[in-house]
């Protein structure tokens, strides 16, 4: 099989350094806008059976055309290109994995979780495979983690994610460790919640719905709000029939990105949308994410830890069961192994991985699916060796 992984940044440039140690496509292509960072993902892999491939993911014909090479289709841009990608894969025949969705509510110009699985016959008639909304480490490995541990059990009564992060970074007053662009929409966005069986939507950074959770040391207690994330669209439409109730996802926020984040929804530079200034047609976002630094420019500068991970409480044999499933990494250990930052070291691995499970047809599902409508074990039993730990534990809040 041949692959492109679409979007060179932090992530895409993960995804495909861990493909150069598998080795199991024949070809891997390397696209981006941009030359350079294609440049600098093919001189640290050494490996003829990778090209790099200048595209822009906002012209459906040229997505099409680069399509039509592969086999397969990893989307590690932002969102706002999902169903340009998919739409050109199924013209082409090719399957398809996402990271990420852009909303999951119907929101004028933006693409929304409905539109990609609506895209479900059409994939099935193809016989084609799309891992949607998403397949990084949140979603992605915390979907699976909650399938896996939802096999174990009788019953499912919650089924919780929790983000934490401990990283510094010195000279920067603010800095993301992954798309800023997402970021913004992740916690602007009014979360979509699961309470008492039904969907329900909260208020962004609600500070009436504040929690403090303890993660796994070093990171310890953080504030957690409630945020827009996919797991909590396809969690409960996937794994409900043990009684599910309650789904949601929490992100430890700190207080200064809190304000930062309240302060530019205030005056609109959360934006998309056009406005004209002086003559010029500006997206106000724009303008903030340019003035943010580029998460992949932030490897080997950012220090501590980052922490991700599943509960799930029900019932096994007629004993109450609560599990925590996470992974841990460090951003200096991640810098050490693949030369990136530790959040798009935990995002890009999982990707490669289900790539390679798709590749060995380990994964012979069809249709537009979230990661945890497929088998668990075959990922959970690799993970690991693909540098990514799992840690199981009884949950102890």
């Amino acid at each position: 099989m041949k692959t492109m992984v679409i979007g060179m940044g932090g992530v895409g440039s993960v995804i495909a350094k861990s493909l150069a140690r598998t080795n199991r496509f024949e070809e891997v292509f390397c696209a981006d806008l941009r030359k350079e960072p294609i440049q600098k993902v093919l001189d640290n892999v050494k490996n003829d059976r990778f090209k790099g491939e200048l595209l822009d993911a906002g012209s459906p014909d040229s997505v099409q055309n680069a399509a039509g090479k592969v086999d397969l289709v990893i989307n590690a841009t932002i969102p706002r290109f999902n169903l340009i990608i998919m739409n050109a894969c199924l013209k082409a025949n090719s399957h398809y994995i996402d990271l990420a969705t852009e909303s999951m509510h119907k929101t004028p110009g933006r693409v929304d979780i409905t539109q990609q699985y609506n895209l479900d016959k059409a994939f099935q008639e193809a016989g084609l495979l799309a891992v949607c909304a998403g397949m990084g480490i949140d979603p992605g490995c915390t979907n699976i983690f909650a399938r896996y541990l939802f096999d174990q059990m009788d019953t499912v009564e919650e089924i919780l994610v929790r983000d934490g992060d401990a990283s510094e970074l010195e000279g920067y007053n603010i800095a993301l460790s992954f798309s800023p662009d997402t970021a913004i929409d992740e916690c602007l966005q009014p979360p979509l919640l699961y309470e008492d069986g039904k969907f329900i939507t909260g208020k962004a950074l609600d500070p009436t719905d504040i929690e403090y959770f303890t993660f796994p040391s070093p990171i310890g207690e953080r504030k957690v709000y409630a945020v827009f994330h996919e797991e909590v669209w396809t969690i409960p439409r996937y794994l409900h029939s043990k009684g599910l109730k309650r789904c949601n996802f929490k992100y430890g926020l700190p207080d200064d990105f809190i304000d930062f984040l309240r302060a530019i929804s205030m005056i609109g530079l959360d934006s998309p949308d056009p406005i004209t200034v002086k003559g010029q047609q500006i997206a106000p976002r724009d303008v903030v994410t340019a003035l943010l630094p580029e998460p992949a420019d932030l490897a080997g500068k950012l220090t501590g830890s980052v922490c991700v991970g599943t509960i799930v409480k029900g019932t096994r044999n007629g004993n109450r069961v609560e599990k925590f499933m996470y992974n841990h990494v460090n951003h200096e250990e991640a810098y050490e192994l693949l030369g990136e930052q530790g959040t798009s070291y935990q995002t890009g691995i999982p990707a490669a991985l289900m790539a390679d499970l798709i590749a060995e047809g380990l994964t012979e599902a069809t249709g537009v699916l979230p990661p945890e409508a497929l088998d668990p074990k075959p990922f959970i039993e690799r993970l690991p060796g693909y540098g990514i730990s799992i840690v199981v534990e009884d949950f102890a809040p």
